[in-house]
């Protein structure tokens, strides 16, 4: 179950995939409707000398009613097996088209996207993987089930820990290792999943170094705390030449 505290929170809107604005009369994901002075009035965000907007939390009476459906993301995993060439997909079962993506599913709050990646993808299809790297990353404006939103869907590499397959019937029709190139060139597939196959055989023909967004976790100005820079890899040798870590 989640909750926010009745403390000092500060909530950023440049941290989330949701904004800070959150509108009378919408539907919380139990059904409810908000009632007026929870959280209907539109959050007054401060610029900080981070350059971020935030928002301080604790000036406003009823923090339970926020919705923590509405900041959390979706991510996707790849798991892409170099030595076979062939990658992890599912077809989603009650869907009107049944077309192949990567596996995922929801973050937790206070979920790393890695970890998201890796346990969605063992949940849906009974598959071990280790985090290699974030590819692609989605933003979408008022989608149907984002709770009236932004959302962001984020798509990981990952590699694989084991091949046996044991996909959850509940939320999947199939599961399948499916040859790379099949995948980038089917028309049975989504956008994103197509554009990530091919997006994947350039990384294997042309090194993942080429596109994937590595994982760095660096100090945070507050005392204590870390956080996590995806970004690509600078060539060791203009590191070494700028000096660089």
């Amino acid at each position: 179950m989640w909750w926010v505290r009745r403390t000092r929170y500060w909530f950023s809107t440049l941290l989330y995939a949701g904004g800070a604005r959150l509108r009378p009369g919408r539907r919380t994901a139990s059904g409810g409707l908000e009632t007026p002075g929870s959280c209907g009035a539109e959050l007054q965000g401060e610029l900080d000398r981070f350059g971020g907007v935030s928002v301080h939390l604790s000036r406003h009476h009823t923090l339970h009613g926020l919705d923590a459906a509405a900041f959390r993301r979706l991510l996707q995993g790849a798991v892409f097996d170099v030595s076979t060439r062939k990658v992890l997909v599912v077809q989603d079962r009650n869907k009107l088209k049944n077309m192949w993506k990567f596996p995922g599913g929801l973050s937790e709050p206070g979920e790393d996207i890695a970890d998201t990646a890796v346990r969605e993808v063992f949940e849906e299809t009974g598959v071990k993987s280790e985090f290699r790297s974030l590819l692609s990353i989605r933003q979408q404006h008022r989608s149907p089930g984002a709770f009236g939103m932004s959302d962001m869907y984020l798509v990981c590499r990952l590699q694989p820990r084991s091949f046996t397959i044991n996909f959850c019937q509940q939320e999947c029709l199939k599961c399948e290792w499916i040859d790379l190139e099949n995948l980038a060139q089917t028309k049975h597939t989504t956008p994103i999943t197509s554009r990530v196959a091919r997006l994947l055989l350039y990384g294997l023909r042309e090194g993942f170094d080429k596109i994937d967004l590595s994982m760095e976790e660096l100090p945070a100005v507050y005392t204590g705390l870390f956080y996590k820079l995806y970004h690509r890899e600078l060539p060791e040798s203009y590191k070494a030449a700028m000096g660089a870590d």
